[in-house]
């Protein structure tokens, strides 16, 4: 079908949003397909706020009109969650609505999308046989940007505290905006960490990373430009008494290490113990209730803690308050924590959600106080919700390209009758969570976060 495509500019409460699922190479190609498409204009006509990273004539040049009014579009391309007032009725709607586990705040958008009789595709549920995402490349710049940004943190804690140190020179995501400059700010931090060393007071710099998913994998590409040694948690307190200050030490760890047995599940101990590595992950994803933190063995020893692991309320936090406590008394090398996770109250206890324009909270583990900013007594928390804005035009360019092998099946698809009849391939029918205002059947669960 020649359906109308449209691209929604992003909403106002997303902060330093720049993001875009269609870049203007792509545009291109929606236009050589013989499709119509109208870009609504990248600033917001009321504040002048710019909401896409590239500028509207790049768009135009390909072919696309500008307008406003997306109202002649059949599927519109957004990215993150709409207000209510901008959803349009029976429109096709691909975006990350953030609603299939029944986030609360997204209650209302979602009430709205089935009022106005949508369809709702979400691109976290893209996924293959094996409930693998397709579209990942948000997660590896959050873990980009999430390096960059808790470096930054150490850097800026360090010196409010009176320490010059060697990341000093590297500047918050945001600021360099591209990929590439990011990575040379830390190519120049990792000459000063050769040459002059992190601070001979403070014990060498250990960053402890959690899990190993693709976040951690993109965590681990910026970190890995500095000079650095892999160690083991058998090796963590020889290296925080006799460690060198002319290289950053990597305790890289999975969630076999990262939880251990509760006492009164000791006698799984030889069960347990005998499993592989993928058979105890998934023994742990089955018997959460067994297991909790193993990070009073970490804690004491580590600088920066870098937070890349999937959590939901079922499964033991890694970092309580009553743990940081305990440690915080007698333990202060921790200095920034940086939990790109960004659960709030979620894996890390008093963890709240930050954003770029106040990206970083001191939390005193004695009196459970945050305040905002670098000073103060305790640890730095960098939890910025949506840290892939920082590296808008890389991020964007990544995503589309992982969209690519779908987009022209999503634009030419059947949205009049009924999914079946659709033409959607298989990965983007799993991915329906409204049909036309309707929850399809793996989604029927959703009603009940819709009755009030």
């Amino acid at each position: 079908m020649k359906n109308v495509i449209g691209i929604i500019r992003e909403g106002l409460s997303k902060k330093g949003e720049k993001r875009v699922a269609v870049t203007p190479k792509e545009a291109k190609q929606i236009v050589e397909w013989g499709h119509r498409l109208i870009v609504q204009p990248a600033v917001n006509p009321k504040t002048g706020a710019i909401k896409r990273i590239f500028p509207d004539v790049l768009y135009k040049q390909v072919g696309a009109e500008i307008s406003e009014d997306l109202s002649p579009a059949d599927v519109i391309f957004g990215l993150k969650e709409i207000h209510p007032t901008r959803i349009l009725p029976e429109k096709a709607y691909y975006l990350f609505s953030h609603t299939h586990k029944g986030q609360i705040k997204n209650r209302q958008m979602l009430k709205t999308f089935v009022e106005r009789k949508t369809t709702v595709i979400d691109y976290e549920l893209i996924t293959d046989d094996e409930n693998r995402r397709y579209l990942t490349a948000f997660t590896y710049n959050a873990g980009y940007a999430g390096m960059v940004d808790s470096l930054w943190t150490l850097g800026k804690r360090l010196k409010a505290k009176g320490f010059h140190n060697p990341f000093e020179v590297i500047k918050q995501s945001i600021e360099v905006e591209h990929l590439y400059k990011a990575k040379e700010t830390f190519e120049h931090a990792a000459h000063k960490i050769r040459t002059r060393g992190t601070p001979k007071k403070l014990p060498p710099v250990v960053v402890c990373f959690l899990g190993r998913g693709k976040t951690a994998k993109g965590a681990r590409e910026m970190f890995n430009i500095l000079p650095y040694e892999e160690i083991t948690l058998e090796q963590l307190e020889d290296v925080f008494h006799y460690g060198s200050r002319n290289k950053l030490y990597a305790l890289h760890i999975s969630r076999d290490v990262i939880y251990r047995l509760k006492e009164d599940a000791m006698h799984l101990k030889n069960e347990y113990d005998a499993l592989t590595p993928r058979e105890k992950r998934s023994f742990y994803d089955k018997n959460p209730q067994y297991f909790e933190s193993n990070l009073d063995k970490v804690l004491p020893y580590v600088t920066v803690l870098m937070n890349c692991v999937f959590w939901s309320p079922e499964y033991p936090r890694i970092v309580t308050k009553e743990l940081m406590k305990q440690i915080y008394k007698e333990h202060k090398t921790l200095q920034v924590i940086g939990d790109i996770t960004c659960d709030p109250n979620g894996s890390i206890e008093f963890s709240k959600e930050t954003w770029i324009d106040n990206p970083v909270y001191i939390y005193n583990p004695l009196t459970e106080k945050i305040k905002d900013g670098f000073d103060g007594e305790g640890i730095a928390v960098m939890a910025v919700t949506n840290l892939p804005c920082e590296f808008s035009a890389d991020a964007s360019h990544q995503f589309a390209n992982d969209l690519s092998p779908f987009l022209k099946n999503i634009v030419t698809a059947n949205y009049k009758g009924t999914l079946e009849e659709s033409g959607l391939v298989a990965e983007i029918k799993k991915a329906v969570i409204l049909w036309q205002g309707k929850f399809t059947k793996n989604f029927e669960y959703m009603n009940e976060f819709i009755q009030n």
